[in-house]
């Protein structure tokens, strides 16, 4: 009888055992972006498919976005692992970790920074100055455009003369905005509108997309071309909560996150193409540089990002530079 109590008990133990192990973890997660935007939109598909695809595995808790800790504040928070999970333009990153800026100032494509080792550098950095995972670069697939109430004049070199402007920005953009001559004006995405109405600024810098739902196209008329720099959507796992997954899971994540690296690419292209349409349906004019000063143009923007993280971080721009960047000639 008592061995039969004793096999009893030592069943019911490992069966628990099993339950605990098989239990479904929960992962929390934050985006920098208001949910009307097409960023956070995206994300939820992403969010979805992890729910979907890994039912009984590990769920998301999308716990929401700047509303909840606001976007400068979030990099701590992921640092200290007050939330497992965080979506975020390298805006709200480069504070901390000023190599953020390798996506912004990159030439090539998340496929390519994959097979390139661009990824291996950056995972070293993320865990050494985010206590972060890296898992991956999504939502590319569009650029920054400047967009003007009036068109807009020229200087000797070709370049538009937008030189003693006030234009809206995000500090993402800032010193290709000040190279160009430009005013940059701060501003969050939740008042531009209210900037743009007021007169606080004379033209603004934005993606191109998430702009005709946000209403702006009223104000600003003249979209510059051709666009500039890369998308800036990085997402990144607390360290300690990444370590603490099994390995399955960890692997079932990584594979996610490279599913939606190229889904999503494809879907912000034809979102950019959406947006074009739904702009000029809107009395937006695209305003293209000649192809000789549009190199330049793009040139100039590229420089100006990696001169900020050379003020910063000028080992890392030797290091990453020559892998997100390959075509750059240092002569």
């Amino acid at each position: 009888m008592k061995g039969r109590k004793l096999l009893t008990l030592v069943c019911g133990l490992l069966f628990s055992a099993c339950a605990v192990q098989a239990e479904e973890i929960e992962i929390t997660a934050i985006s920098s972006f208001s949910a009307n935007l097409e960023f956070a939109k995206d994300l939820q598909v992403f969010i979805g498919d992890v729910n979907e695809r890994g039912r009984g595995l590990v769920r998301i808790r999308y716990v929401g976005g700047h509303e909840v800790i606001p976007q400068r504040q979030q990099v701590y928070a992921l640092r200290r692992g007050v939330i497992d999970l965080s979506f975020a333009a390298s805006t709200y990153l480069i504070g901390v970790a000023p190599e953020g800026d390798a996506f912004l100032g990159a030439t090539i494509t998340p496929f390519e920074a994959r097979e390139k080792g661009a990824y291996d550098a950056i995972q070293e950095i993320w865990a050494e100055k985010l206590n972060s995972f890296f898992l991956g670069w999504h939502q590319t697939g569009y650029r920054l455009h400047i967009f003007l109430r009036t068109p807009p004049d020229y200087r000797e070199d070709g370049l538009p003369d937008v030189r003693g402007l006030r234009i809206r920005t995000s500090p993402t953009y800032r010193p290709f905005l000040k190279a160009l001559g430009a005013t940059p004006v701060d501003i969050t995405s939740s008042e531009v509108y209210t900037a743009l109405e007021r007169g606080t600024v004379d033209a603004m810098a934005w993606t191109g997309v998430s702009m005709s739902n946000e209403g702006f196209q009223h104000f600003v008329k003249y979209r510059l071309e051709p666009g500039v720099l890369n998308a800036v959507m990085t997402m990144q796992m607390n360290l300690d909560s990444w370590k603490a997954l099994p390995p399955n899971v960890q692997a079932f994540l990584l594979t996610e996150s490279m599913t939606y690296e190229r889904e999503s690419r494809e879907r912000f292209f034809e979102i950019a193409r959406q947006e074009r349409i739904s702009l000029a349906r809107d009395g937006m004019s695209s305003v293209d540089l000649p192809a000789g000063v549009a190199e330049s143009y793009k040139q100039l923007a590229t420089d100006a990002v990696w001169g900020r993280m050379g003020t910063r971080a000028p080992e890392s721009v030797a290091r990453l530079r020559p892998l997100f960047d390959p075509g750059f000639d240092p002569q």
